[in-house]
């Protein structure tokens, strides 16, 4: 079968590998839609693939991508119940130990040997097939499509940090950065009830399509975030930031934004020490927070707004074939595409 797999920084192939096998408990997909996340760009660019077993999966480089997918199942594995031959699925891709004190605290999602399938686990969904725990997968209701399953992941990455948050409906909110990811922020926050949601993106691509999607968008390198908060919230600033950037100067934006009291929530990753104004934080008591991951239950909870019509994927969601993933890899790096579906089979 073939498979878009990572050898090392700056060397993704497409090649043929090895069926994967199916062990007891687990399920046998046929993959549809994978979709190309910041992630998988760090590590095809920056990071590369750990050359040491992973301490939970074993696994090691080269590396099938791919975490963020959709598929039917093709075959069930001895002591499977709940799933069957045929059955649409989205795939939660993080596994746990389950004995940690964090999983044992009912924080699976933090577990201290956490991994991810198409991380740092056999196997990926940029693959033709393969196989995964039957406690991972979701089966779709008949309203969600296979496109649709294959962004549920990111999705609920977003809704994570907004009920981290605590932000409410009526409230405010400033996202900084109209990636996916920004995106994602946004529809989960107006899924929520949050109806006054500022972005701010460099990028003019990106802003033409939040703004296609009904949202408030500026850019900064014309209009100060901060500036445009306060003429939005009569000084007040937002009750809560989300900084989806990555960029170190972004969290200073963040706490001269956010409300006395508010919110900042990094939902991205840092190549450079970030900077901290801890003068804001103090004389501000604002809270300061990272977010990371999901529980099924939030996961779950992305299917069914999804099933309700809350994410419309028209102008941010685009499909490339497998065939065409570098391109696909390229194009999201240089931003000159939002969020890349790899069409791994036909369907």
């Amino acid at each position: 079968m073939r498979a878009a797999v990572l050898h090392g920084i700056d060397d993704l192939r497409v090649v043929d590998v090895p069926e994967p096998e199916l062990k007891d408990g687990y399920v046998l997909i046929d993959v549809a839609f994978n979709g190309i996340c910041g992630s998988d760009l760090g590590m095809i660019h920056s990071f590369g693939i750990s050359e040491h077993p992973h301490p939970l999966t074993g696994a090691c480089g080269p590396q099938i991508l791919g975490h963020e997918f959709s598929g039917t199942v093709r075959e069930v594995g001895a002591g499977v119940v709940g799933v069957a031959v045929g059955d649409r699925v989205a795939v939660q891709p993080n596994y746990h130990c389950g004995n940690c004190i964090r999983c044992r605290d009912g924080h699976r999602h933090l577990c201290t040997s956490a991994a991810f399938h198409g991380i740092n686990a056999p196997g990926g969904g940029l693959a033709e097939r393969t196989a995964v725990p039957a406690g991972n997968v979701h089966v779709l209701p008949d309203g969600v499509s296979l496109e649709q399953g294959a962004v549920v992941e990111p999705l609920a990455v977003t809704l994570h940090a907004v009920e981290l948050s605590g932000v409410e409906a009526g409230q405010s909110a400033l996202i900084l950065g109209a990636g996916p990811i920004g995106i994602a922020t946004a529809l989960n926050l107006r899924a929520g009830g949050v109806d006054r949601i500022l972005l701010s993106e460099p990028s003019e691509t990106r802003r033409n399509v939040a703004a296609a999607l009904g949202f408030d968008v500026i850019d900064p390198s014309v209009t100060d975030p901060v500036a445009a908060v306060q003429d939005r919230t009569d000084g007040a600033g937002v009750d809560v930031v989300f900084e989806c950037a990555g960029v170190g100067v972004a969290v200073q934006t963040a706490l001269t934004a956010v409300r006395s009291r508010g919110a900042v929530v990094l939902l991205a990753t840092y190549k450079e020490q970030v900077p901290l104004n801890t003068y804001a934080l103090m004389f501000g008591e604002m809270r300061l927070m990272s977010s990371l991951a999901y529980s099924r239950k939030e996961f779950a909870s992305v299917i069914d707004r999804m099933a309700a019509g809350a994410y419309p994927l028209d102008g941010w969601v685009e499909r490339v074939p497998l065939t065409d993933v570098l391109d696909g890899v390229q194009a999201a790096s240089d931003g000159r595409r939002m969020k890349v579906l790899v069409e791994v089979s036909h369907v």
